[in-house]
């Protein structure tokens, strides 16, 4: 008899794409955004340092969401990776570019 593939959406529970993993990752961004949050209701740091701070926790977010959700860390997905870098790269170029008018 032969063994049919395994097509369910769900991962196996081993595998590093368990909800273990999601729901930690999940839990980890809110508690950055929590953090943020923070960092601009209660004046925990000096005013001139809550813009870098909130950007180095968004960053952060982002590359989890990336690896996380995005599945980025599997294999075959560099076609995808030089592109969305490419696409950061000519964000913060565009940017950098506007600011400095």
């Amino acid at each position: 008899m032969a063994q049919q593939p395994n097509t369910s959406n769900h991962a196996p529970s081993g595998s590093p794409e368990s909800a273990t993993k999601h729901v930690l990752s999940f839990l980890l961004m809110i508690a950055l955004t929590v953090v943020a949050f923070a960092l601009v209701m209660y004046d925990i740091v000096p005013t001139n340092m809550i813009l870098p701070l909130i950007l180095v926790l968004a960053t952060i977010q982002v590359f989890l969401q990336l690896f996380t959700f995005m599945h980025l860390n599997q294999k075959g997905t560099a076609f995808y990776t030089i592109f969305m870098v490419a696409g950061i790269v000519i964000a913060v170029v565009s940017a950098v570019g506007i600011i400095l008018m």
